[in-house]
């Protein structure tokens, strides 16, 4: 049985990987600057298979220079 995606967290992603490509950023180069071990770990983030920590969403924002309210609608 296939697992049904949180939309808020496929959402989520989706804003994320659109800024970092929006920004011509690899995968790997956001990994890098946002300190993460993983390069996975973003590809599962982007996907929405993963709930990340806070402290890891915040890396990620500081790396892409956006304000979580510019990636989601309220």
């Amino acid at each position: 049985m296939k697992k049904i995606k949180d939309k808020d967290l496929f959402d989520l992603g989706f804003a994320i990987k659109k800024e970092r490509m929006r920004r011509g950023l690899s995968q790997e180069q956001l990994a890098e600057i946002a300190c993460l071990a993983n390069l996975q770990h973003i590809s599962k983030i982007e996907n929405g298979d993963v709930d990340m920590r806070v402290s890891t969403l915040i890396k990620i924002l500081r790396a892409l220079k956006v304000k979580f309210e510019d990636l989601i609608e309220v």
